[in-house]
């Protein structure tokens, strides 16, 4: 990997080019590390301190699901969005079933029928699949160390009171990004069955933004040493400023706090079986964040779905389910929500917005688009109990669903032939309408809220760190707490034994097609064979290659490899 100092610091800094006045530097229109060190940070002036940081370090949250053209070298749209890439990958391992059939196979058929034609692994294949996982993580790492190398243990050391929090409060948010850029090229291109290797290959360590001569790659033991030593130095800054920002609104939620710190601190921690880690982290997440989406706001209901498809007089739907109401389109029902933002774009439209959203929230419900239904396996499903809320919220029979569209001007609708719902189609994500449409009825928008990490991942990264430990009883006591909050009004909580065998399976139910989890989980577990098992699939692909092969750019760029 290199990272180059392509532009003076002055244009890395940004928002400060143009507020040299305020920060009272020799320069204005050139910053030193010396001049934000002794006439910024330590100087005692909580308001140029403040300004300063925010200008160096406010993008911090966009780099955790990078939107870059650079990701499909040069052409933007939805595959130049992480989230996008974290839905094929999960396409891969089978619990996603892509369209509704081989006829109308969906836009990721390449990753779900796992075409022999589609070496979606390969460095030197031309698929941007595997290409923009490293670029993405470089990334984040490059713009991370960018800000980071201003921000010094020095600063932070030399600096005091309110002005020192808020230090450590930025450097920790450098911190998480660079810990997680890593953590992504160790996820895809190393092997995580045995992350304590002293001798195969992690990844090239950088900590400075400059003219790097290539670094050797450092071991996979002391690649995740580094990561697991950011993300710990990440919490501990954050304890000792801002903590958690918990909220339920964008302003409280697309920000790096100590919940995502210690979301990803545990993730990696199970990446590289370090339990008693990952025990403590997400320990302190599920303390942080007791609370669970209720029964009526997770996804649509079978029964609600009968109703919704039905047209009344007036051409309009004559129940409506919008997105307000789904906690994965909306903030203000979905307690879970660590880290997410707003979304919004135009139907058929190129991205233009800083996050792209997912094709998987673009449920045939709204447009009755047949390559975006997506089914679960039928075997995942007969494993979900009846009194479990989540199986209702899969199809159990094909349903016949109409849909229309509305012009600009909120008139002359057009209704199109229905389209057929398969069963199996998971419901988690649908609503007939976007946000704040249920007025006009107008579709020619998508309007949502994205949570992006969910505290019920840290419910599972617990029970999952217990159960490698051996330990049952704290397994079991983390998983029913998930399972009791999952249960069918009215009914007897569920409960689990706490094995590893029913943590995964509460994996795979719980994260269905949410993040990259069923593709990560899959890899770290080990156990591939036991996926695309459903006989609702129309294809079974052949077993995935989950150790990507290094990027040629690496490579070439380096020859320490």
């Amino acid at each position: 990997m290199k990272t180059y100092k392509v532009l003076s610091i002055a244009v890395a800094l940004g928002l400060l080019v143009s507020c040299g006045d305020r920060l009272n530097v020799t320069n204005p229109n050139k910053f030193t590390v010396e001049d934000i060190n002794e006439n910024i940070f330590a100087s005692g002036d909580e308001s140029k301190i403040k300004l300063a940081l925010e200008g160096m370090a406010n993008t911090m949250p966009v780099q955790m699901m990078v939107y870059n053209t650079q990701l499909t070298k040069g052409y933007g749209n939805r595959w130049s969005a992480d989230a996008t890439h974290h839905l094929a990958h999960d396409m891969l391992i089978g619990d996603i079933v892509s369209g509704p059939d081989a006829t109308h196979p969906g836009v990721f058929q390449n990753w779900y029928s796992v075409a022999s034609d589609f070496p979606y692994y390969r460095y030197n294949a031309d698929v941007t699949g595997n290409y923009a996982n490293y670029i993405s993580a470089c990334i984040k790492i490059a713009n991370a160390i960018k800000v980071m190398q201003n921000i010094s243990e020095e600063s932070i050391e030399k600096a005091s009171g309110a002005g020192q929090a808020m230090l450590k409060d930025y450097r920790a948010r450098c911190l998480v990004v660079y810990a997680y850029g890593y953590m992504q090229l160790m996820e895809i291109y190393t092997d995580l069955s045995d992350p304590t290797s002293e001798t195969a290959k992690g990844w090239p360590i950088y900590d400075t933004y400059a003219y790097n001569s290539p670094v050797a790659p450092a071991s996979v033991k002391d690649t995740w040493d580094v990561i697991i030593t950011s993300l710990q130095t990440a919490v501990k800054y954050f304890q000792e400023s801002v903590g958690y920002t918990i909220g339920s609104t964008e302003t409280d939620l697309y920000d790096i706090d100590l919940g995502v710190a210690q979301f990803l601190l545990a993730r990696a921690a199970l990446d590289c079986k370090r339990w008693d880690i990952a025990v403590t982290a997400a320990s302190d997440v599920v303390a942080k964040y007791p609370d669970f989406i209720k029964e009526a706001n997770w996804g649509m209901s079978n029964t609600k779905l009968a109703s919704v498809a039905l047209i009344n007089a007036n051409h309009a739907f004559q129940d409506s389910f919008n997105s307000d109401e789904n906690a994965f389109f909306n903030f203000a029902v979905n307690p879970e929500a660590l880290f997410g933002w707003e979304a919004s774009e135009a139907v058929g439209a190129n991205v233009t917005r800083k996050s792209a959203i997912p094709y998987v929230l673009e449920n045939p419900l709204l447009n009755g688009n047949m390559e975006t239904t997506w089914q679960i396996d039928a075997d995942l499903y007969d494993k979900i109990p009846a009194n479990d809320f989540r199986k209702d919220r899969i199809a159990s029979a094909d349903v016949v669903y109409p849909y229309y569209t509305v012009n600009t001007a909120g008139s002359d609708t057009t209704f199109h032939a229905g389209i057929v719902v398969p069963k199996y189609t998971n419901l988690k994500f649908a609503a007939t309408e976007s946000r704040d449409k249920a007025s006009s009825h107008d579709n020619a928008t998508y309007l949502t809220d994205f949570p992006f990490y969910r505290s019920s991942a840290a419910y599972l990264m617990l029970a999952e760190a217990y159960a490698q430990q051996g330990n049952t009883s704290g397994a079991k006591t983390a998983l029913d707490k998930l399972l009791a909050a999952r249960t069918k009004s009215g009914q007897t909580a569920m409960t689990s034994s706490g094995t590893l065998d029913e943590v995964k399976l509460q994996w795979r139910i719980e994260f269905w097609a949410e993040g990259d989890w069923s593709f990560l989980n899959a890899k770290r577990w080990g156990d591939i064979a036991n996926y695309r098992k459903g006989s609702n699939h129309w294809t079974k692909g052949v077993t995935p290659v989950l150790i990507w092969e290094i990027p040629e750019e690496e490579k070439f760029g380096n020859p320490n490899w």
